[in-house]
């Protein structure tokens, strides 16, 4: 199906995942009713949007779905896309900051303290400020929830990508099971691997040390920014984190966080200004593959110069 210059999806599957995006969360049954379509070509739709990482299951309702934050999603699908030099079918940068914007202005959940009734909005919540880090996120994480932004690759990755530090401290009580160890291995492998105790007192988030998230028992959420509150509660988060001990499950992974894709390290390279010979001799390329992949790059990115290509990877989290 054709590819459009907009937020790198064909035609139809942009649509969904735009209508996905006006409510928490869907059953297929109801969203075949809206959209007047079969279940299972919908079916093929949804499984695609899954694949690009732009939808995930829901953590209230075990038979439905719910659409991952623009914010979130967009950028690292952006990031794929780069990666794996498909520079034809990037994300366009203007439609991708356009989309966030009007989902921000429409949701209107993160300049104000929220009370959320339910793990989906709680992830949401979480996946929007993940996209904000600029040093370290730090989880407690009492048990598991199948689906909770605790266990997302999404959320995860797009920490990570920020060059950030991702820290959790999970329970003992489901270090059993199998998803559990599969998500602790594969974090192993970004060098972010969790730690654990046999009891986590609380379930909460802290962002920067500045912004804290903290859960209730019915997964409803308290946004703390700043006071006593958020104060006792970093003070917890790092008496946790320096009494826990590394999820043995992780250490059996790759130890070292995998390379950098060439053209994100030129494109990294490039924004600090170096020229192409001093970039080629850094990485160990010709100075024509430089040159080839930055100007891909740009094509891509639909920008006039080098500058512009920065600043763009910079806006859709490249960078």
């Amino acid at each position: 199906m054709e590819r459009e210059r907009a937020i790198g999806l064909d035609r139809q599957t942009e649509f969904v995942y735009r209508m996905l995006l006006r409510r928490r969360r869907w059953r297929m049954s109801e969203l075949c009713g809206v959209l007047d379509v079969s279940e299972e070509s919908l079916g093929r739709v949804i499984e695609g949007l899954r694949e690009e990482g732009l939808v995930a299951a829901s953590a209230d309702d075990d038979q439905a779905i719910r659409a991952v934050e623009p914010s979130l999603a967009l950028p690292a699908l952006a990031t794929r896309r780069f990666q794996d030099a498909q520079g034809s079918g990037l994300p366009g940068a203007v439609a991708v900051e356009r989309l966030i914007a009007l989902h921000e202005r429409a949701a209107d959940r993160i300049a104000e303290p929220v009370e959320t009734g339910s793990v989906d909005e709680a992830s949401a919540l979480v996946e929007r400020l993940a996209t904000t880090v600029r040093r370290e996120v730090v989880m407690l994480v009492p048990e598991h929830c199948p689906g909770s932004f605790e266990f997302s690759r999404h959320v995860a990755d797009a920490v990570l990508r920020r060059d950030a530090t991702l820290r959790q401290v999970w329970g003992a009580s489901f270090l059993h099971l199998p998803a559990v160890v599969e998500h602790a291995r594969w974090l192993g492998g970004q060098g972010a691997a969790p730690c654990t105790l046999p009891h986590v007192p609380t379930r909460a988030v802290v962002i920067d040390g500045a912004v804290g998230v903290l859960f209730d028992e019915s997964g409803g959420a308290r946004v703390l920014r700043g006071g006593t509150a958020l104060d006792s509660l970093k003070k917890l988060a790092r008496r946790l984190w320096d009494s826990s001990m590394e999820v043995r499950q992780a250490l059996s992974s790759v130890p070292a966080p995998p390379t950098r894709p060439r053209r994100e390290q030129i494109l990294r390279l490039l924004a600090d200004g170096l020229t192409d010979d001093a970039i080629a001799r850094r990485i160990g390329v010709s100075v024509r593959t430089v040159r080839n992949d930055v100007a891909s790059t740009m094509l891509g990115l639909d920008a006039r110069s080098r500058f512009q290509a920065g600043v763009r990877a910079a806006q859709m989290g490249l960078l």
